[in-house]
């Protein structure tokens, strides 16, 4: 028998028999160390960081505050979007029609101090700007479904009046986090203190912060244009992650491809997709974003673009007027639900738009006869009409509009940190950490992330609907890669 290492009892994947043997040291030391490096630490952290800069901005106010990022500003951090588009702004132009504003004097902060995050963290946080970035905003939106994993990335935990944050961003070719430090000078439209990019629905700077370190990550914010919702998760998890394709010869069948990261000095982005064996119907598709949604994994869906039309935005996008759907753009998948009203039965899927309006026209959008005709479907799925971008749609209207499925099977054995709640002022942090710790160790939160978690996996879920004790069973599906 193999004696496994340390860190694998301490995660509980030293096999069954160690697992067994070893459940006492697990059960007991395993959660308090996991509970002190969720709760105590961070928070110590918080309140050392809150003295340290009380004492620098009264004393030191001349050395280094506010902090200034000397290696992300100017022309060269917004880059050049005239590259791929000479309709489009050069680095210098757009460097001419920007100025750099502080957080603390963005209009959506005026008279009101900025927090990093306000009250819950949830998909509505983000409005994607003018950079055609919305594989970012959507992997952030679907990201969002879960605070704990949009938590996990700011290591910089709450406002910082010096200006300075820290996230953390996965490197596809190391293979391990990296962090990046930004500043919170955010650029604006010349005369305005309006975000060019992103800006979130509430008063709150995370979607702005995190989009900043993706572009000094990546090299410049125009560096942002285009790219691949797959990227944008695996960076945000270090997870797994594949997409479901329809075939071009019109079958109806779907394949699976495998995002592999390639070494390019020039594009941190730089990946390829390599099909795989396995093929997929349409009913296989439904029971995969069922099960996939079950066990609380990043998905989203595109269209693909037709021939270049006149009427093509920005960005590429192929705005479908009749339909409200826009081909050549990233939606987050938020839900997959099956429902019923007498005999009656539906399979919808609730699906958001990364801009945060233009939705879905058809049956089961926000003006649709079915709400009113189904109130208790209604009901049960927190229907509310508002213009935001979220919308359900059938599940057989997506298999006519949409070409392609991405998945993220997301870890969830982390899935708990510090809320610092912020909107209750300076005792935020101790309302945090006691039901923090109170969810952890009375509600068993502690206990379910160390031994019932999913763990992230190169297989594909089963398409066989199989129950087992009224669960879905985990049976997986080895692929052969071609």
């Amino acid at each position: 028998m193999t004696m496994p290492t340390m860190k694998e009892i301490h995660h509980v994947k030293a096999g069954p028999l160690w697992n067994i043997l070893c459940c006492p040291f697990t059960a007991t030391i395993g959660l308090i160390y996991r509970s002190i490096k969720i709760y105590v630490a961070p928070c110590g952290g918080i309140l050392c960081s809150r003295l340290g800069n009380c004492l620098w901005g009264t004393f030191c106010c001349c050395c280094g505050w506010p902090f200034k990022d000397k290696d992300f500003f100017g022309a060269a951090a917004l880059g050049d979007f005239s590259i791929d588009d000479n309709s489009k702004e050069t680095a210098a132009e757009m460097e001419a029609g920007t100025d750099w504003v502080r957080a603390k004097d963005l209009d959506m902060f005026r008279d009101k101090r900025p927090k990093l995050f306000q009250g819950d963290i949830e998909p509505a946080d983000l409005c994607q700007g003018s950079v055609g970035n919305c594989w970012l905003v959507a992997a952030l939106a679907c990201a969002a479904e879960f605070p704990d994993v949009v938590r996990r990335m700011l290591v910089t935990k709450e406002y910082s009046p010096r200006g300075k944050y820290v996230v953390r961003i996965f490197d596809p070719i190391e293979k391990k986090f990296v962090k990046v430090t930004v500043d919170d000078r955010i650029p604006c439209k010349k005369g305005t203190k309006t975000p060019r990019f992103m800006s979130p629905k509430g008063q709150e700077l995370w979607a702005m912060i995190v989009e900043k370190a993706y572009a000094k990550y990546i090299g410049s914010y125009a560096s942002l244009e285009g790219g691949f919702t797959l990227w944008g998760w695996h960076t945000i998890t270090g997870d797994n992650v594949f997409q479901m394709s329809v075939n071009e010869d019109g079958s109806g069948g779907w394949y699976r491809e495998d995002m592999v990261a390639i070494d390019d000095k020039e594009d941190k982005r730089a990946c390829g997709f390599r099909k795989t064996k396995e093929k997929f119907t349409g009913e296989n598709i439904w029971t995969l974003l069922k099960k996939y949604d079950q066990q609380q994994a990043l998905m989203s869906a595109s269209i693909g673009k037709m021939q270049h039309r006149k009427t093509d935005g920005p960005s590429g996008e192929q705005i479908l007027e009749d339909s409200g759907l826009i081909a050549g753009h990233a939606y987050s998948v938020l839900q997959a639900k099956e429902v019923s009203y007498g005999n009656d039965k539906f399979r919808l899927l609730n699906i958001r738009n990364p801009w945060g309006t233009f939705e879905w026209k058809g049956d089961w959008s926000d003006n649709s006869r079915q709400w009113k005709k189904y109130p208790t479907i209604a009901k049960e799925l927190r229907y509310m009409a508002a213009d935001d971008g979220e919308f359900w749609m059938p599940f057989e209207a997506f298999m006519e509009a949409y070409t392609r499925v991405n998945i993220c099977d997301r870890s969830t054995d982390k899935d708990a940190s510090l809320d610092v709640n912020e909107s209750k002022g300076s005792w935020g942090i101790f309302c945090g950490f006691c039901c923090g710790c109170l969810n952890f160790w009375v509600c068993c939160k502690g206990a379910r992330n160390l031994y019932c978690a999913h763990e992230s996996s190169d297989l594909t879920r089963s398409v066989t609907e199989k129950k087992c004790c009224n669960c879905m069973c985990l049976n997986r599906l080895r692929y052969n890669q071609v």
